[in-house]
């Protein structure tokens, strides 16, 4: 009887040739100079866990978000000009994401473990290539959005239909979200919660409209009662949800 040696998964052999090869490696990332991959990714990582702190102020928040915006905007641009390394830089830095969604996303569930997992890892070199340099802010949720985008199918125009008298996204985007920015037990009202906030970081939706989204989407009020509430009629909430709705569902369509 023969046996066979089976490959190790792409995961692995990304992680380990990043540790071996390319964290020691001295690099020149244009406007961040002169780097060792390794620890410029590890600044990444450490500004981004900065900018979640509930300890420090929304102005020092904001700082940091605007450092991990420059750093990564930076890199997208260099891996739009053909720096591999800058691109292979992004790439470790959406593995995470990627194998969470990769296990997350329903349109996956029909290939095996590893599988949906090399899958997910391709499709984040897709997304590093694709993103759109305009989108220069929370360019880490973009990334992750628009990956989740990558792996989710189009929706029909029935799904459409559907989604415009439920929910304000597909399950798919509050499971894969998860995945993108936090572990994967939160509660799907803080995953919802986190989706409104990214709409009114980027513009899409005011603080107003998030609030009538939350009432109606995460409460158990009734429009009707939110209507009186409002001295606007039920029609009138209704169209407001509506636009609100269908700006985040085009915005997370153009971050591809």
């Amino acid at each position: 009887m023969s046996s066979t040696i089976q490959p190790a998964p792409l995961m692995t052999r990304l992680n380990l040739e990043w540790s071996t090869t390319h964290a020691p490696r001295e690099h020149y990332f244009g406007a961040l100079g002169i780097r060792l991959c390794g620890e410029l990714l590890e600044e990444i990582h450490q500004v981004h866990r900065a900018a979640r702190s509930k300890q420090i102020s929304s102005s020092d928040r904001d700082a940091y978000l605007a450092e991990e915006d420059a750093i990564l905007i930076e890199l997208i641009s260099l891996a739009h000009t053909g720096d591999r390394i800058a691109e292979r830089t992004l790439v470790q830095l959406l593995l995470p994401a990627a194998q969470r969604m990769a296990h997350r996303v329903r349109s996956l569930g029909d290939m095996d473990r590893a599988d949906r997992v090399g899958y997910a890892i391709s499709m984040a070199w897709e997304m590093i290539s694709q993103y759109k340099l305009h989108l220069r802010r929370r360019v880490h949720a973009n990334l992750t959005m628009g990956l989740l985008r990558l792996l989710s199918p189009k929706k029909t125009q029935n799904d459409l239909v559907v989604a415009n008298c439920t929910t304000p996204v597909s399950d798919d985007v509050l499971e894969a979200v998860a995945g993108g920015w936090s572990g994967p037990e939160q509660p799907i009202e803080v995953l919802a919660v986190r989706l409104f906030s990214w709409g009114v970081d980027n513009g899409i939706v005011t603080r107003e409209e998030t609030a009538l989204l939350a009432r109606v989407t995460l409460g158990e009020e009734k429009q009707t009662d939110i209507a009186q509430e409002l001295g606007v009629s039920v029609d009138c909430i209704n169209q407001r949800i509506k636009r609100s709705r269908q700006r985040l569902r085009v915005a997370f369509g153009e971050i591809l």
